[in-house]
């Protein structure tokens, strides 16, 4: 428990010079996980609160999420899955997600399909990683006239704090369909308790 509060203390302290204005958005992410479900809550600069509901529906990830920003409500639903190539380091995924809520009318709730690649590896304790992804975008007034919206960049590193403790930085870019002009700098950091 002792160490448990000391990591809490170091994400909280880290997590103001994540709070830099070099970004457009900064969040810390605090996350309970077991084998088959994770429970989270992000604090976003902006003041929006998220509270994230994970869990495994067969072979694919299945997400829920809340956000509240003063008095509004949004909500997602999520479906992704990731896999790792051969036995290197290389993985690709693609998730699909639904947004809807107090912010979208029925001609902005959107669907977004992202299909994403990317390479991590292990240093001992250390598990940098970078990503680059792509995202088609309908609306719920064509749900099946998905248009070019937009691509990422992300990259970070994960160390584990122990074993049953991870800390992940990530900062992640949005960028123009041709990967070109970069848009929102985003930095997040996170912290993974393992029951």
């Amino acid at each position: 428990m002792k160490k448990t509060l000391i990591t809490a203390a170091l994400v909280a302290m880290l997590g103001t010079s994540v709070m830099a204005d070099d970004f457009d958005n900064t969040a810390i992410k605090m996350t309970a996980k077991t084998d088959d479900y994770s429970i989270s809550i992000k604090d976003k600069k902006t003041g929006a609160t998220e509270f994230h509901l994970r869990g495994d529906v067969g072979p694919i990830d299945a997400t829920v999420k809340w956000k509240r920003d003063g008095d509004v409500d949004n909500y997602a639903l999520k479906a992704e899955k990731k896999n790792k190539l051969a036995t290197g380091p290389l993985y690709v995924g693609a998730h699909a997600e639904f947004m809807f809520g107090d912010s979208y009318t029925t001609d902005t709730r959107t669907m977004d399909l992202e299909p994403y690649i990317g390479v991590e590896h292990a240093f001992g304790k250390v598990t940098p990683f970078a990503e680059v992804g792509y995202t088609w975008q309908s609306t719920t007034d064509n749900v099946v006239d998905f248009d070019r919206n937009s691509s990422y960049i992300e990259f970070g590193a994960k160390y584990a704090l122990s074993e049953k403790v991870d800390m992940k930085l990530k900062i992640k870019e949005r960028r123009d369909v041709d990967f070109n002009n970069p848009g929102d700098m985003n930095a997040q950091l996170g912290l993974t308790f393992k029951f």
